[in-house]
């Protein structure tokens, strides 16, 4: 249960909590006027440095337009101070640039036929605004549908069961597992 580290430390494995557990914490906190969070002040100060690449990470693992969820691990500390994206994404290139090209068709498309395209009014917020609440605005609201071509069930069964998927054709014979380092694609797909 725990991994043996040298000079005899042994680091414990922490288990995955729910995603609500996160949620109470962030918005426990959402308030630092309060005198029992006079501490945890200079942590959050510490964590300012660290929010670039908390960002970066955010990036990296936003849902493609073909997908309408992408579930993602957390690190986080406890205070809620900071939060990472704990997962790296890895894409085989051939498959990623052909899933790019459906979407750059599928969007010339839709801008074409202006179906869900709106102008945007600037700016977006007020000023005095508070910030909006995950919890209370967001979590309820399901998501948009995914853009996705209608592929044919003949004309592209090579792609037609996979083309879409979050990591596709993991462990199959075209790859060599899940770590996406080495693949070989034949011509049909």
């Amino acid at each position: 249960f725990a991994e043996k580290r040298k000079f005899g430390f042994v680091a414990a494995q922490k288990k995955d909590m729910p995603p609500e557990h996160l949620r109470r914490i962030i918005k426990d906190h959402g308030d630092m006027s309060s005198r029992k969070f006079r501490q945890d002040k200079r942590v959050y100060l510490g964590a300012l440095k660290y929010v670039p690449h908390a960002v970066v990470k955010l990036l990296e693992n936003i849902p493609m337009p073909w997908e309408d969820v992408r579930d993602v691990p957390v690190l986080y500390h406890i205070t809620g101070a900071i939060t990472f994206v704990n997962q790296v994404p890895k894409v085989v290139a051939p498959i990623f640039i052909a899933q790019w090209a459906s979407m750059w068709i599928c969007m010339r498309r839709e801008k074409r036929d202006r179906r869900h395209f709106k102008r945007m009014r600037f700016p977006p917020f007020d000023d005095e605004e508070p910030p909006l609440d995950y919890g209370e605005n967001v979590l309820d609201v399901e998501p948009l549908d995914p853009i996705q071509l209608d592929l044919d069930e003949e004309d592209d069964e090579a792609v037609f069961s996979w083309f879409y998927d979050h990591k596709p054709l993991k462990r199959t014979k075209w790859l060599n597992g899940t770590s996406y380092k080495r693949w070989k694609l034949n011509l049909p797909i």
